[in-house]
């Protein structure tokens, strides 16, 4: 969710992603604090943050493979590609070497 384009695209995924991103800073500055188990899972509300991270976390995989769904059904040849490398080649259209990589997946004899 670091390019612009995506996050237009998508705006309520990219707030969760925000939102996970946010709560994974947060729980890993306190354990590298102390980084034994005991005091770094010490932290209050640990459990109900992880458990909403991993729903919002279920809520945007499911809209970003709806938005490569219909990415795919726009342009078929991306059929070919993994959702990686998909999500490499939307986020990356502004520099076609990151670009190339994938083309000869797309298009024969490239």
């Amino acid at each position: 969710f670091s390019s612009p384009d995506i996050m237009g695209q998508m705006p309520e995924e990219g707030r969760l992603f925000m939102i996970v991103d946010k709560y994974w800073k947060d729980i890993m500055r306190h354990a590298v604090k102390d980084p034994k188990v005991i005091p770094a899972t010490s932290l209050t509300g640990l459990l109900d943050k992880l458990k909403e991270a991993n729903d919002n976390l279920d809520k945007i995989l499911k809209g970003l493979n709806a938005y490569l769904e219909k990415k795919r059904l726009f342009f078929p040849r991306f059929f070919f590609l993994s959702n990686d490398e998909m999500l490499e080649i939307l986020s990356e259209t502004k520099d076609p070497t990151r670009v190339e990589p994938h083309l000869k997946k797309c298009f024969e004899g490239i």
